[in-house]
């Protein structure tokens, strides 16, 4: 008699198989009977918990599936109290130190003129003081122009006395800043004057970004008496009406092109005069 499981070996021994709610007796080989017996072994080892309802018709749920919830309950809470709590946070609110008694060689309509501290390399060490006092310059950021033409807002916490005696310490480096590009870097002074008359001369494109970040350098030369051909009062009137606010999406790429060449086109027929004078070619050429 052949193996009732395999149907391969001869039968050698006798079991008892259980299906659903009946119990069939069967003849098989000894390597049947060894895997029946693994499969029941298995089957009886399985643990399997499943929780319909927890504390149903009032009754109370057990003290560690309680203690879990209450945990999980206060986690839920913790989270939701931080979520507000971050929501609550808001950016400090600044004052505006107002610049209206600022000299104006060193202040650009209601803002101050840092150009010196910017060739000279420390407008990132002033930015750094600036945070550490609760305080921050902001400059204008236009046309991928960051902080053009170097001129900036005083925003600060406190009291406004403690803002005034900042700016005063602010001034007096830049004072010194462009005193240094005079009597230091002359070559770095010239370097910013020479190429941004050059590029007003030559410029095929100029976004208004640009063109105010090139009058910052030219500005200093007009101050000092270095160049001909343009004065400072109309260099501040330029700077004062550009238009810094950020360029309506609605323009096509076609439509700003056209609006940066007009710039560019007047500004090649309003610099071609416009040199160093006998001042600016003795100390830069």
């Amino acid at each position: 008699m052949k193996c009732e499981l395999c149907h391969k070996e001869d039968a050698e021994t006798a079991i008892v198989l259980h299906e659903k709610d009946e119990e069939r007796e069967l003849y098989v080989c000894n390597a049947c009977a060894k895997r029946e017996r693994m499969r029941r072994q298995k089957k009886k080892s399985r643990m399997s918990i499943t929780v319909t309802r927890v504390g149903g018709d009032g009754a109370e749920p057990p003290p560690i599936i309680e203690a879990i919830m209450n945990a999980m309950q206060g986690v839920v809470k913790g989270l939701e109290r931080a979520a507000e709590e971050e929501k609550a946070k808001k950016e400090p609110e600044y004052s505006v130190f107002p610049c209206s008694r600022v000299e104006s060689a060193y202040k650009v309509g209601d803002r101050l003129h840092l150009e010196g501290l910017h060739l000279v390399g420390e407008m990132e060490a002033v930015h750094r003081a600036m945070r550490a006092l609760d305080m921050k310059l902001e400059g204008y950021e236009v046309d991928g122009v960051r902080e053009s033409g170097h001129v900036y807002s005083l925003l600060y916490q406190g009291s406004q006395e403690r803002a005034r005696r900042v700016i005063a310490d602010i001034l007096a480096q830049e004072r010194n800043a462009r005193s240094r590009l005079l009597n230091e870097l002359p070559r770095v002074f010239g370097d910013a004057i020479c190429r941004a008359i050059a590029v007003m001369k030559n410029c095929r494109l100029l976004a208004p970004g640009e063109f105010f970040d090139l009058l910052s350098p030219i500005r200093l030369a007009a101050l000092n008496d270095f160049v001909d051909g343009v004065s400072l009062a109309e260099i501040d009137k330029w700077m004062r009406k550009c238009d810094l606010s950020p360029r309506s999406d609605g323009m096509t790429q076609e439509e700003r092109d056209r609006a940066d060449s007009e710039l560019a086109d007047e500004m090649n027929a309003r610099f071609e005069d416009v040199v160093l004078d006998e001042r600016g070619e003795e100390l830069f050429l």
